[in-house]
């Protein structure tokens, strides 16, 4: 299932094609950069009710990257809250009429992708490249190539198993309302909040997570 081209760039006689997809991605991004002037103004000793809210969301990342990963990954934190964020919006604009955008492949590779950079160039960072080839190696050497293929199929893995939620989900909600027709303003509300809300929080939480085991997991074996 192709988004829908929304208009196209010519570039040194190439066509690009902006999708649906990549317009409400920018959209987002627009959203959230003026969300973050507007909650990380006028901070103050004595928090007022949104700087409380703000301060809970980065001491849960902060709790999260910590149990996870340990305290020598505080750095991570950044990275993981605006992937959490990012993502978290774009599951949910399902709730205001438009499709996810994570329900195209296109976008979940291009998340998958950065994970699978990250994580390699963390490992490599952490441990040294001698300490990353020695990866490969683990627990004995004739292990390599089950170990490339494991890397190879990294972010494959990641990108189907966002992919594949977001894009179900988003299709029975449509057959509901191609069914109900008239109806459809009433019946679907709970399933907004299972295949939006639910599902769509839960994707996002899974995503981060692994970010952070593969990360973790990726220098630790290094370090064997």
């Amino acid at each position: 299932m192709s988004p829908d081209t929304v208009f196209t760039l010519h570039v040194a006689n190439h066509s690009i094609a902006i999708t649906s997809s990549i317009v409400v991605q920018w959209v987002i991004m627009a959203i959230i950069i003026i969300l973050a002037l507007i909650l990380t103004t006028n901070i103050k000793t004595i928090p007022s009710k949104r700087q409380s809210v703000l301060e809970v969301f980065v001491e849960t990342i902060n709790g999260l990257v910590k149990s996870n990963m340990g305290d020598d990954f505080k750095s991570f934190v950044p990275f993981i809250g605006t992937m959490a964020i990012f993502l978290c919006f774009l599951n949910l604009t399902g709730l205001v009429g438009v499709d996810p955008s994570t329900k195209d492949i296109n976008v979940t590779a291009g998340f998958a992708l950065m994970s699978f950079v990250v994580i390699q160039a963390t490992s490599i960072k952490r441990i040294g490249v001698g300490g990353y080839l020695k990866s490969y190696l683990q627990p004995f050497a004739p292990m390599i190539v089950m170990n490339i293929i494991e890397k190879v199929t990294l972010p494959l893995s990641l990108c189907l198993r966002l992919f594949c939620n977001m894009l179900v989900g988003s299709m029975i909600i449509g057959l509901v309302y191609g069914a109900l027709k008239h109806f459809a303003f009433v019946i679907p509300i709970p399933l907004h909040g299972f295949f939006d809300i639910f599902d769509g929080l839960i994707q996002m939480y899974v995503f981060i997570m692994l970010t952070m085991v593969y990360t973790k997991i990726a220098v630790s074996e290094g370090e064997e």
